[in-house]
C-alpha cells in the first residue's frame, strides 16, 4: 500500500477550515459584524484537499505499482469515514430522544438513513431545506450533506481514473481539464436556475475536487508546482481564503464564480510544497496540526451538539456557546482516540464490516419504528402529545390533496351559497383553515382557502431569493394574479386576511424579499391592496399580527415539565410559560400603526393580543392549565386556533347581518 509523504501544513489548512465552519454555525457577532460570515466555505476547502490527497494516492499507486486496487481503496475510505460517523449518529440518538419532538424525531431518523447510505445532500434538498436558513440549524445531521458529496466523489472518481488509464493512454491532464470545465459549467448554470439544489449537488461541487486533482497530477508528474515564488503564492493563497471567510456571507452567490477565490487560495497553498516558506511554517504549527488531525471528528460533532442545544427551545447565550464548544472538543477527542485511530490502524476489516452491518440494521430499524410509533410520541407527557401530533397546515384537504401551498388552484368548498368566505395568507392563516371551515360550513357559505408558506396577500409583488434573484415558486406574480382574479370573480365576499406580518414587512435578515415595478414598499403595498378591496365593496376581517414567543413552546415544555409529574395542569398553573407583550408591540409598531389608521364600514379588526395576553401584567401566555396555545415559536396549536377562530366567527356574524 502506497503512503503519501506527510505534509503538516495541510493539517493546518484543515484546522482553519473546521474552525471557520464551527464559528459560522455558532453565529458569533460583534455589533453588526458576523465573525466568519463566510465560514461555510471551509467545506469547499475540504473538498479541494480531498481531491488532492485521493488523486495523489491513486496516481502514485498506478505509477509505482502499475495497478490500482479499487477494493482496497474503498476499504481504506470506509474505515476512515464510517466508524466515527456511525459513532456520532449512535450517541446522538440519546440526545434526540430527550430534545426532539416526535415530528422532528421522524425527520431525524430519516436523515440517519440518508447519512448512512450517503445521499443526505439530496435528502435535505428534497426536504425543502436551505443550508443557511434559520430552521436548518435545528437539523442535527444536516452537516452530513458534505460527507455524502465526498463519498459520492470517492465512489465514482476512482472508477473514471481507472477507465482513463486503461483506454486513453493516461491522458490524465485532459481528463482533469474536461471534468473541471464541465463541472464548473454545470455549477454556473445550476446556481443560476436553482441555487439551493446547486449548493447540495455533487455535480456542482465536482470542480472543487478536480482543482485538488490538478495539483496531484502536476506534483506526481513534475514533482513540484509553484505558479510564483513559494512565499508569495502561499501568502496570496492564505489572503484569498481569509478574505472569503470574513467577507462572504449568506447573500453571496455560491457555488459560483466567486467560489473560485477560496478555491484558488487553497490551490496556491497546497501547490506551495516548500516546507520552509513562511505560511507553511505557520500552518505547520503544533496547535494547527493537532486541530487538523482531529478536524474530522470536530466537524462531525460540532453541528449535532449545537443543533440539540438549540432544540431545547431556548436561545443560546454566549456562555452557552462557550460550554458547547468545550463539549464539542471533548467529544471530538474521545471520537478521535477511541474510534478513529483504532479503526484505521488496529481493527481488522472483518470485524469492522460486521459492526457496520449491525449498526446499519439498527439504524434502519430505528427509522422503521420511529415512523410506526409517530416519532416515539410516548416519550412526551400526555399533556403535550396531542398538541404536537397534528400539523394543522396539512390537515385541510380536498379531492386534489392538501390545500396549503397550492399555486395553480385553490381548495373551493362550494355550498351553493351566494356568499363566499376567503381565507388568505401564509402558514399562520392556514393553521386556522380547517377549524374556520367547520364554522363556515354550518352557515352553509362557500369557503375558499388560499394560503402559502411564507407568502403574504400582496398583489403585484413577487417574492425573490436575495442570492440568485430567482422568483419563489409558491409566491410568483402569476400566482398572486390568480388569487386576485379568483377574488374579483366573487364580488361582495368576506375576506379574512392575516399572516406573519413582521417577517414579511419588518425583518431584514430573511433570505428573500418582495419586489414590484413601482418602487412601493411591501407594507404600503399591502395597505393599498386592502383599501382597494374595501373600496370595491368587499368585507375584510383583518387579523393583526399574532404575538409569538421567541422560543419553541413544545420544546421548552418538554424540558420543563418534570417527567415524573402526573398532573401537568397543576404544574403549569404554578409555573406558567409566558413572554413579554411590550416586545411584541415594539417589534410590530410600524405594522400596528398603519393598521390602526385603516378605517372603513366594511372593515373589521381582530387583535390577537387581547386573546392571548394580559396588558396590565405585560405578558402573553403560551398555555392554560389544560391546553397549549402554540405548536412552536410562531404557529398556533389547536386550542390557540379555536380561541382565535371563535373571535373571527363572532365578527363574521356581524358582517353577515350588515
Amino acid at each position: 500500500m502506497i503512503k503519501l509523504s506527510y505534509r503538516p501544513e495541510i493539517d493546518g489548512l484543515r484546522a482553519i477550515s473546521v474552525i471557520a465552519v464551527i464559528l459560522y454555525h455558532l453565529q458569533i457577532s460583534f455589533d453588526d459584524f458576523k465573525l466568519f460570515s463566510g465560514g461555510f466555505l471551509g467545506v469547499d476547502i475540504f473538498f479541494v484537499i480531498s481531491g488532492y490527497l485521493i488523486t495523489s494516492l491513486i496516481l502514485k499507486e498506478i505509477d509505482i505499482e502499475g495497478n490500482f486496487s479499487l477494493i482496497n481503496f474503498y476499504k481504506r475510505r470506509s474505515k476512515r469515514i464510517l466508524p466515527a460517523l456511525f459513532g456520532m449518529i449512535f450517541i446522538s440518538i440519546f440526545f434526540a430522544w430527550n430534545y426532539l419532538t416526535p415530528n422532528s424525531f421522524i425527520e431525524y431518523s430519516k436523515s440517519i438513513i440518508s447519512s448512512v447510505f450517503f445521499f443526505s445532500n439530496y435528502f435535505f434538498y428534497f426536504e425543502g431545506l436551505e443550508y443557511n436558513a434559520e430552521n436548518s440549524l435545528l437539523k442535527p445531521l444536516l452537516h452530513t450533506w458534505s460527507l455524502a458529496v465526498e463519498e459520492q466523489f470517492y465512489i465514482f472518481f476512482p472508477i473514471l481514473l481507472i477507465l482513463v488509464n486503461k483506454f486513453f493512454n493516461k491522458k490524465f491532464f485532459y481528463f482533469f481539464l474536461i471534468l473541471f470545465i464541465l463541472s464548473f459549467f454545470v455549477s454556473f448554470v445550476t446556481t443560476a436556475q436553482n441555487s439551493v439544489f446547486s449548493f447540495f449537488s455533487t455535480f456542482s461541487r465536482g470542480w472543487e475536487f478536480i482543482a485538488g486533482s490538478f495539483l496531484a497530477y502536476k506534483e506526481t508528474k513534475n514533482k513540484k508546482f509553484n505558479l510564483i515564488n513559494s512565499n508569495y503564492s502561499s501568502f496570496l493563497g492564505l489572503l484569498l481564503i481569509l478574505f472569503s471567510l470574513f467577507y462572504f456571507n449568506n447573500n453571496t452567490i455560491h457555488p459560483s464564480i466567486f467560489t473560485l477565490i477560496p478555491i484558488f487560495g487553497t490551490v496556491l497553498i497546497i501547490g506551495s510544497t516548500d516546507s520552509n516558506n513562511f505560511i507553511n511554517k505557520i500552518l505547520s504549527n503544533f496547535i494547527f496540526v493537532k486541530i487538523g488531525l482531529v478536524s474530522y471528528s470536530l466537524y462531525l460533532w460540532h453541528f449535532p451538539v449545537l443543533a440539540f442545544a438549540r432544540n431545547r427551545g431556548k436561545s443560546l447565550s454566549d456562555f452557552d456557546k462557550l460550554e458547547l464548544i468545550g463539549l464539542t472538543i471533548v467529544l471530538s477527542l474521545l471520537s478521535y482516540y477511541l474510534i478513529e485511530k483504532p479503526f484505521r490502524k488496529k481493527i481488522n476489516f472483518k470485524f469492522f464490516l460486521t459492526l457496520i452491518i449491525l449498526f446499519s440494521v439498527f439504524f434502519t430499524s430505528l427509522n422503521y419504528f420511529s415512523i410506526k410509533t409517530k416519532g416515539f410520541e410516548n416519550r412526551l407527557h400526555v399533556f403535550l402529545k396531542n398538541t404536537q401530533r397534528v400539523l394543522l397546515e396539512d390537515s385541510m384537504k380536498d379531492k386534489d390533496g392538501r390545500c396549503f401551498d397550492r399555486v395553480k388552484n385553490f381548495c373551493n368548498f362550494d355550498h351553493d351559497s351566494k356568499k363566499n368566505v376567503f381565507l388568505v395568507g401564509d402558514s399562520h392563516m392556514e393553521v386556522l383553515s380547517e377549524n374556520l371551515y367547520e364554522k363556515v360550513k354550518l352557515k352553509k357559505l362557500n369557503y375558499i382557502s388560499m394560503n402559502r408558506g411564507t407568502c403574504i396577500y400582496l398583489p403585484n409583488f413577487k417574492k425573490i431569493n436575495k442570492i440568485d434573484n430567482q422568483e419563489s415558486q409558491n409566491c410568483t406574480l402569476k400566482s398572486k394574479k390568480l388569487i386576485e382574479e379568483t377574488i374579483n370573480n366573487k364580488p361582495g365576499s368576506i375576506i379574512i386576511v392575516g399572516g406573519n406580518f413582521e417577517k414579511h414587512f419588518i425583518q431584514t435578515n430573511n433570505d428573500w424579499k418582495y419586489e414590484n415595478n413601482f418602487n412601493i414598499e411591501p407594507l404600503n403595498g399591502f395597505i393599498s391592496s386592502i383599501k382597494k378591496l374595501l373600496d370595491n365593496n368587499y368585507k375584510i376581517i383583518l387579523i393583526y399580527p399574532i404575538p409569538g414567543p421567541d422560543f419553541h413552546v413544545i420544546k421548552r415544555l418538554m424540558q420543563e415539565i418534570p417527567k415524573t409529574t402526573f398532573d401537568a395542569s397543576k404544574y403549569l398553573s404554578k409555573n406558567p410559560l409566558t413572554f413579554n407583550l411590550s416586545n411584541y408591540q415594539k417589534d410590530n409598531k410600524n405594522i400596528i400603526d398603519l393598521f390602526d389608521e385603516l378605517n372603513h364600514q366594511n372593515l373589521v379588526k381582530i387583535y390577537p393580543e387581547k386573546i392571548f395576553c394580559d396588558k396590565e401584567k405585560d405578558i402573553c401566555f403560551t398555555h392554560n392549565d389544560k391546553s397549549i396555545y402554540y405548536s412552536d415559536e410562531q404557529h398556533l396549536a389547536q386550542t390557540g386556533v379555536e380561541m382565535l377562530v371563535e373571535k373571527i366567527e363572532e365578527e363574521m356574524n356581524k358582517l353577515l347581518i350588515n
